[in-house]
């Protein structure tokens, strides 16, 4: 359990120092940018890399990121059912937006680092390979098209575009391949990447710091927990098929039962913006899931024993 409470610290601490310094002025409201920079495009697909060469994977494990890609069609039709009872337009895509995807690369894949090594991080880049088309605008176009929102239009080709722009995901390619080919990534290359690589779990948290927003408001309170109550009721039912239905590993079905309580994407709040949606309210919600899957996770990698 001590190394347990010293790893979620080593999580925490970063974000912490990195809200503190926001607040005090040290770092400005828009500084996160700089930071979210460096670790989509360099400490990110480092870590991926480094975790696939360290790791041998079986090809079926391309699996994942099929099951990645449903579980983001099947979220997306829950969000819509369960939204119904919502009149106004644009409360009801900013609910949608709240409760679709998963956060993979700002919060699952550094924390999968920090509690599971290698193992951990590159089950969860296989995981974010089948969710990031639909979390990087697959989402947007979705929802505005259900509820008929007007605000900036979204196409495919705009979601391929960043898709195929994206640093991460051409890593996730890249290595799919090579693990489909059964070929290793070379060790020089690893070894280059792993001291890059070890320093996005800091990077990221402390990003996710800078990021972190809580404006009470009384009012934002009871639309606050129907979502959360809505996202971690699916994210129960999911993690209790992944570990069992799925036929991997159980290290692999161990991890995916710690994804599907993944926070909210950090996107969101961009959707609502876009739409014209009330953003401080889906600003409260992405930072009370932060808070709340860091919970949820740490008590299940004591209950799964798998820090």
């Amino acid at each position: 359990m001590t190394t347990i409470i010293l790893k979620l610290l080593g999580m925490l601490i970063p974000v912490g120092l990195g809200y503190f310094l926001k607040t005090i002025g040290f770092f400005g409201k828009t500084d996160y940018r700089i930071l979210a920079k460096i670790a989509i495009n360099i400490t990110l697909p480092a870590a991926v890399v480094t975790s696939f060469a360290r790791q041998q994977l079986d090809r079926t494990l391309i699996g994942i990121a099929v099951w990645a890609f449903a579980l983001n069609i099947l979220v997306l039709l829950y969000a819509w059912v369960t939204s119904r009872h919502i009149k106004e337009r644009k409360k009801r895509c900013m609910d949608m937006f709240a409760l679709v995807g998963f956060n993979m690369g700002n919060f699952m894949i550094p924390f999968a680092q920090q509690f599971m090594g290698a193992t951990g991080v590159a089950v969860t880049a296989l995981f974010d390979s089948g969710n990031s088309f639909m979390c990087t605008g697959g989402h947007y176009i979705a929802v505005t098209t259900l509820v008929g929102e007007e605000g900036k239009k979204t196409t495919l080709k705009d979601i391929f575009s960043k898709l195929f722009s994206s640093p991460p995901l051409l890593v996730y390619i890249l290595m799919i391949i090579l693990m489909l080919l059964g070929i290793s990534v070379p060790e020089p290359l690893a070894e280059i990447c792993s001291v890059t690589g070890s320093a996005n779990a800091f990077t990221s948290m402390f990003m996710m710091g800078l990021m972190f927003e809580i404006h009470f408001e009384k009012e934002y309170v009871w639309e606050a927990i129907s979502v959360l109550v809505r996202k971690y009721a699916f994210g129960a039912v999911v993690a209790l098929a992944a570990y069992y239905l799925l036929p991997f590993p159980l290290v692999v079905r161990q991890v995916l039962v710690l994804v599907a309580f993944a926070p909210i994407p950090s996107l969101a709040a961009i959707f609502t913006e876009n739409v014209e949606g009330d953003v401080g309210l889906c600003s409260f919600i992405t930072s009370c899931s932060f808070l709340l899957s860091s919970a949820f996770i740490t008590a299940l990698v004591y209950i799964m024993g798998v820090a």
